[in-house]
């Protein structure tokens, strides 16, 4: 069986209804074709107000050794993520859990699809449908919300770094409260989405019919000790994160301390949840400048520390490239398989569905 992604037309594209699937405005080719003009603007503003004879320099300035260390941490967090994964899977109640060395390989793969495709989504489509056996038959909905949920932990994971850091060792220009804020608000929102993933069955009753089947099967937190563990991984996991780019940016520029880095770093990264942006490129870049430079760093060095944590990021995921998704083929079928099909499966009967739905 043979898993179709179209990178982010595949999620921007809505349910299907009478045969015809209907997609946004931004889907498929035009979605793709916006973004990368975006994502090129941005970095052309960002790359062109730095000097490129200092920029040369900068890069040369940084040492092999951090990068193969950041390389080196960077492979070893996602093996910590899988097992982030399978406990969430277990905190959710999933009765078949998948083998950890199956997660780590799809974790693996998603890094890939995320870091070095169009879209930034295609590798959770992966993870949450090679996973999806874990919750029994008609299980893709909830391991799909169990990806989106690992997702959010780690969006929340970054800013829980953040917002620590920042009380324990405010950084030294005026944007600070406004950092303080922007994760505060992030890390609310963030558990409200989870919240709101757990309420699905309990909503299902008042959404519209094509909702109502998602929400029907979306499930809830029935371990909570578990989602506890989860959390703390995912702080454990963005720590790391903010750890690489720190080896990189301060090996380029000595004066940045790792307390600094650990509010520039989390910020810049959470850029690659911008859906307009691919991977955040751009956007981060314009993140190192900004903020790193009140603590007297070049816009030169900020930079190349930016550009050579995103290549630290993709020799990881080229590993990724290279490993085979194994769950996601089924022997002997070779036919094509539609998501938004699968997440709305028809009931026994539509008489069925509209009294459940009433």
């Amino acid at each position: 069986m043979e898993l179709r992604l179209e990178s982010q037309s595949s999620s921007s594209a809505f349910l299907e209804k009478d045969g015809q699937r209907k997609k946004s405005p931004l889907s498929g080719r035009q979605g793709l074709l916006l973004r990368v003009i975006i994502t090129a603007c941005a970095l052309a503003w960002v790359v062109g107000r730095i000097d490129g004879k200092a920029l040369l320099d900068s890069l040369g300035r940084a040492s092999p050794l951090a990068f193969a260390m950041a390389v080196l941490l960077t492979a070893m967090n996602l093996v910590v993520g899988s097992i982030r994964w399978r406990i969430l899977l277990r905190a959710y109640g999933a009765p078949h859990l998948v083998p950890l060395s199956s997660l780590v390989r799809l974790n693996y793969v998603g890094f890939f699809y995320n870091t070095c495709l169009p879209g930034g989504v295609g590798g959770d489509l992966v993870r949450g449908y090679a996973s999806r056996r874990a919750f029994g038959e008609g299980g893709l909905a909830s391991a799909g919300a169990v990806v989106l949920v690992d997702r959010v932990l780690g969006l929340v994971g970054l800013l829980l770094v953040v917002a620590g850091t920042s009380m324990t060792f405010p950084l030294p220009f005026a944007e600070e409260h406004h950092v303080m804020l922007g994760a505060s608000l992030g890390i609310v929102a963030g558990f409200a989405a989870i919240a709101g993933i757990g309420a699905g069955r309990s909503l299902a009753p008042w959404l519209p019919l094509p909702l109502w089947r998602i929400a029907e099967r979306l499930p809830r937190i029935v371990i909570p000790g578990a989602f506890a563990w989860a959390v703390a991984l995912s702080i454990v996991t963005q720590s790391v994160v903010a750890l690489t780019g720190h080896l990189i940016a301060s090996s380029i520029a000595p004066i940045i301390r790792l307390r600094d880095s650990m509010v520039v770093v989390p910020i810049a990264m959470a850029t690659t949840f911008l859906p307009f942006l691919l991977s955040g490129t751009g956007a981060r870049e314009e993140v190192f400048v900004r903020l790193y430079g009140p603590l007297g760093v070049s816009p030169s060095d900020a930079l190349a520390s930016s550009l050579l944590v995103w290549l630290s990021q993709v020799v990881v995921a080229l590993i990724g490239g290279l490993l085979p998704a194994k769950e996601i083929q089924s022997r002997g079928e070779s036919h094509q398989i539609s998501l938004s099909k699968d997440l709305v499966e028809e009931p026994s009967s539509p008489a069925s569905a509209v009294k459940a739905h009433r």
